[in-house]
């Protein structure tokens, strides 16, 4: 596909225009060829590809081919300017729409103004401002208000179980600032409080950028600082990847935490397998697939000048019609065979 040979001049670094006039067009969506209909070509611009976002962009792909259409990938490394950059090259290439998931969600009008009129749909990070939303630039993901919530109520009902009212919990955090990241974090603390458990922290929260290797250091760090592992209750993770790599610090020290509960966030098959080990005590699905498949409707939707939530079956918020939610859902030891 010509398209491909542009994605990979983009990833060599070849974004001047005159490169990219070289270099053919999107297929339009619906197009008329030889008397045969096809969906076309769409963009999907990721942040970066960790493994919650390769389980969006394969989910994604599934979803273009199930409707007939391809869908084209590249991400930027987490440097918003150089999503910036993707954005303006498709447009130049004739791109009908685009699906972007932001590497800086504070930065979602930079985005709509290098779009121009080619309508937008932001997956999975929430626009910090969710005003920039119309008809034509839309949002489809999951509550963070919510994701917190599940978290702290799997952490009450066993802490109640055991007869806990105070605890000691360390942090895992993902990338400071983040709308997921602060949402995840104070949901789970004020959920906790809510139900009159006193929590606090045995160690300082650590910023692990959602990276499972940065999290298995971090622990490991604790540890070799002698942090009382036995005066530790909980261990709440914003999502399974760190979880996952605190887990193997452990294991690497030869740390016992069956008296620990560990909470994640994604249900990453790596999660929902630490759930069925009974390493986790829980962890919150985000649906990739639902994500991933509503948004791929949505751009083909707006591609063809429909409404965006034509044949999505998930609910639009309550006050914002421009935005989609697909639900988090909490897995424990009572359901995760569900989920296997």
């Amino acid at each position: 596909m010509k398209l491909r040979k542009w994605i990979a001049a983009l990833l060599a670094g070849a974004m001047c225009a005159t490169m990219l006039a070289g270099c053919g067009g999107f297929t339009p969506i619906n197009a008329e060829k030889e008397d045969e209909t096809y969906q076309g070509e769409i963009m999907l611009i990721l942040p970066k590809k960790d493994e919650y976002l390769s389980y969006l962009q394969h989910a994604a792909q599934a979803s273009a081919e199930a409707r007939g259409c391809e869908l084209n990938v590249v991400d930027c490394n987490e440097d918003q300017d150089k999503e910036i950059e993707y954005v303006t090259a498709a447009v130049n290439e004739g791109a009908p729409v685009i699906i972007i998931a932001l590497a800086d969600n504070t930065r979602a009008q930079d985005v709509i103004d290098a779009a121009g009129d080619v309508p937008v749909v932001f997956v999975n990070r929430t626009p910090a401002d969710l005003s920039v939303l119309d008809d034509t630039h839309v949002y489809i993901g999951s509550n963070e208000d919510e994701c917190g919530a599940y978290q702290g109520k799997a952490l009450v009902d066993y802490l109640k179980a055991e007869g806990k009212s105070s605890i000691h919990y360390l942090m895992f955090n993902g990338n400071e600032g983040q709308d997921s990241t602060t949402k995840r974090t104070a949901g789970v603390l004020k959920a906790l409080k809510d139900a009159g458990i006193t929590a606090t922290a045995a160690a300082e929260p650590v910023d692990c950028e959602y990276d499972r290797t940065k999290a298995m250091n971090e622990m490991s760090r604790m540890l070799a600082e002698d942090v009382d592992m036995e005066n530790v209750d909980a261990i709440i993770s914003n999502n399974d990847a760190m979880a996952c790599g605190v887990i193997e610090a452990l294991n690497q020290n030869k740390v016992l935490y069956e008296d620990i509960a560990i909470v994640g966030v994604d249900g990453t098959n790596s999660g929902i397998q630490a759930v069925a080990n009974g390493e986790m005590l829980a962890t919150v699905y985000q649906n990739a697939t639902g994500q991933a498949s509503a948004a791929v409707q949505a751009a083909i939707n707006l591609a063809n000048g429909k409404s965006f939530a034509e044949g999505i079956s998930y609910d639009a918020d309550e006050d914002n019609a421009s935005i989609i939610w697909v639900p988090f859902e909490l897995i424990t030891a009572d359901n995760v065979s569900d989920y296997e």
